[in-house]
């Protein structure tokens, strides 16, 4: 006879969070290709990098250096937040594993809990391939593929901002980094734990100027079964669709891999053109997926892509492709139902898409906005009305 313990929610397959993630159906192989020939990426060739450092052109820096302080005022207070967050130096691991169940069943479902307790929208776990870690730091320094194992924390973009705004303006950045706050507290604060429990663990998370990554996270959202690539070239949710930010504790801690997802969204986004459409760079290609560093994607055009946000005049960070995306409209009742019915209807797919395109979803609702258009240089604040 099973005690009470054992039929506890540390044991069964009862849902943690928020999602009926446990609906959707686990595969063994990310549903696109990733051969044994992809490499690693050095940290100082990211987007963001580049730019910042001219290979977009002088322009294009120049708006890497104006963003970098926070073109909008809101997101600057944010943006100083975040960064005290990332001063928070590593506790040291406790000299013993604590006493406490060693199966790693047990402590996957344990800190699955934790992070749905800081108030994660999703989690999930993975191991860590050697090719999602950067090859070299910001400084040049080589990064070690040290840690085995990733757990993986998800939290969605406020929808009613990215409902009110058009995608492209003031909101941008605030609507990212609200996200970022939560999930640096919420990652340090898993990782902090984690090491007090006697195993070494290291928080990623943040933008890009943070500096707090040595693994890119895409890999790990497809390994942990948050979602698949999109046309966007990024990791799709099917209840959040790309309206969500992510982070990672990276750990030595005993626990076991989720599965990869698939819910049809090759074929949707190879029918579905709306984000490239509405993309204002055209970064979003609008034909079929290729082979990329070894890899199948719909390659986003980066430079494309980086060089409009630097260089946005009317704004801060694009969101367009979330605003516009089919399934970044919120888990309603109605919309979890079309949810269901284009998981598993290629028929369904096409008419949500037809769907889309008659109701023309997308759209910003300035009756909605509740912000102020301003711009912020030089601790001077122009109004953009």
């Amino acid at each position: 006879m099973e005690t009470r313990e054992k039929r506890g929610v540390l044991h069964n397959k009862q849902r943690l969070g928020p999602f009926p993630m446990d609906r959707v159906r686990r595969v063994d192989r990310p549903t696109t290709i990733i051969t044994d020939a992809v490499q690693r990426i050095d940290l100082r060739n990211t987007a963001y990098d580049l730019a910042a450092r001219g290979e977009y052109g002088p322009v294009v820096q120049k708006g890497v250096q104006r963003s970098l302080p926070g073109k909008y005022p809101l997101s600057a207070a944010q943006q100083d937040v975040i960064n005290h967050i990332s001063l928070i130096k590593p506790n040291p691991v406790a000299p013993e594993i604590a006493p406490i169940p060693q199966d790693p069943e047990v402590l996957t479902r344990h800190i699955k809990a934790v992070g749905y307790f800081l108030k994660a929208d999703l989690m999930g776990t993975c191991r860590v391939p050697e090719f999602a870690y950067y090859s070299h730091d910001k400084q040049g320094n080589p990064i070690d593929a040290r840690y085995e194992n990733a757990i993986v924390i998800v939290m969605r973009k406020e929808w009613n901002a990215v409902h009110a705004s058009t995608g492209s303006d003031w909101m941008g950045d605030p609507i990212s980094f609200q996200a970022y706050q939560h999930l640096g507290m919420v990652a340090e604060t898993i990782a902090n734990y984690i090491r007090r429990l006697g195993w070494d663990a290291a928080a990623q998370y943040g933008p890009s100027f943070v500096n707090r990554y040595s693994v890119l996270l895409p890999p790990l959202l497809l390994l942990a079964g948050i979602g698949e690539v999109s046309r966007t070239g990024i990791i799709l949710n099917p209840f959040l669709g790309l309206g969500f930010k992510a982070a990672a504790v990276l750990t030595n801690m005993p626990i076991i891999p989720d599965k990869p997802i698939d819910f049809g969204l090759q074929n949707f986004c190879q029918n579905c053109n709306i984000c490239a459409q509405n993309c204002p760079s055209r970064a979003i290609p609008m034909g079929d997926k290729v082979m990329y560093n070894g890899y199948e994607t719909w390659k986003l055009d980066t430079r494309r892509c980086a060089s409009f946000n630097f260089t946005n005049k009317n704004g801060t960070m694009c969101n367009r492709c979330v605003k516009s995306c089919p399934w970044t409209n919120p888990p309603t009742w109605f919309h979890n139902l079309v949810r269901v019915m284009v998981m598993h209807s290629r028929l369904a797919q096409l008419i949500a898409i037809r769907a889309v395109y008659f109701l023309g979803l997308g759209k910003d609702h300035p009756d909605s906005k509740w912000w102020f258009d301003m711009e912020y240089e030089d601790n001077v604040i122009r109004s953009r009305e």
